[in-house]
């Protein structure tokens, strides 16, 4: 069964390993997605349990690599998680992967790590837990975790003020190796209204991300476009969180986005230092 499943695995990512020397950005599914910049990998919202009928469950094959760590799922450095949703987050998988793989670090907003915290045997991976509290208009976090930068800003889950209680964050993380870095910005479910990024001007400007990646709703209006091109500090951005059946406006507004699980972007010249 493990050389089946890295057969598959090999196929659908073949090319993710082929260029596994250089920085990249592969897709999961829904907003589930791996960084890789030489030896440092990070795995955004890989696990969860629902898909509300509208979304993109992470491939059986695909769960099965990740937990065995086939390449590109071997050695991750860190699992980051946007905010406790049940289509971004599933406490009992973070916990069996953890327990798995000690070396591997999770960084995830308070509201996750309390209910991961609940779980049986939780207590044993608390080590390698770091917890992000952030609150509503608090200035942003920086935090050094196992050789990446990661800085944390609460942004409002879409639909705000609906759902001002949950813990939105938006991370900008840095991946060094020993000759490059990149840096790459995940937004989670973040509200596409400007006035929630526009007195952050001084956090947005402090690093430049190589790649964001918005939830696809940024790119139906101009605000959210805008914020994307003259707030932000991005050079590009690749939409997620699509939809199964993707919307038309999407497919024809020549916007970068992913559908398709496996699917691969370089992040382009990562900074030499």
């Amino acid at each position: 069964m493990r050389r089946l499943v890295f057969l598959v695995c090999l196929t659908i990512f073949g090319q993710s390993i082929v260029m596994a020397h250089q920085a990249s950005v592969t897709y999961v599914a829904n907003e589930a997605v791996l960084i890789t910049n030489g030896d440092k990998k990070v795995l955004f919202d890989p696990f969860f349990h629902q898909a509300f009928g509208t979304y993109q469950l992470v491939p059986e094959d695909t769960k099965q690599a990740i937990f065995n760590g086939i390449p590109p799922f071997d050695n991750l450095t860190a699992i980051v998680i946007s905010h406790a949703h049940g289509d971004h987050f599933a406490a009992d998988e973070v916990l069996k992967y953890l327990q798995r793989y000690p070396n591997t670090q999770l960084i995830a907003p308070d509201q996750a790590i309390i209910e991961l915290s609940a779980l049986t045997g939780a207590t044993q991976i608390l080590p390698q837990v770091t917890s992000v509290k952030l609150a509503f208009n608090q200035t942003p976090k920086t935090l050094e975790v196992a050789g990446l930068v990661i800085d944390a800003v609460r942004i409002p889950h879409a639909g705000w003020p609906g759902r001002a209680n949950i813990e939105n964050l938006v991370f900008r993380v840095t991946l060094k190796t020993q000759n490059t870095s990149v840096t790459v910005m995940h937004m989670g479910d973040a509200d596409p209204d400007d006035d929630h990024y526009l007195g952050y001007k001084s956090h947005w400007d402090k690093r430049l991300s190589d790649t964001a990646l918005p939830p696809y709703w940024f790119y139906s209006s101009a605000e959210g476009r805008d914020i994307l091109t003259d707030i932000l500090n991005v050079k590009k951005s690749i939409a997620i969180h699509v939809p199964i059946n993707i919307p038309s406006q999407l497919k024809l507004s020549g916007y970068d986005y992913f559908s398709k699980p496996g699917e691969m972007r370089k992040i382009d010249e990562p900074h030499k230092h």
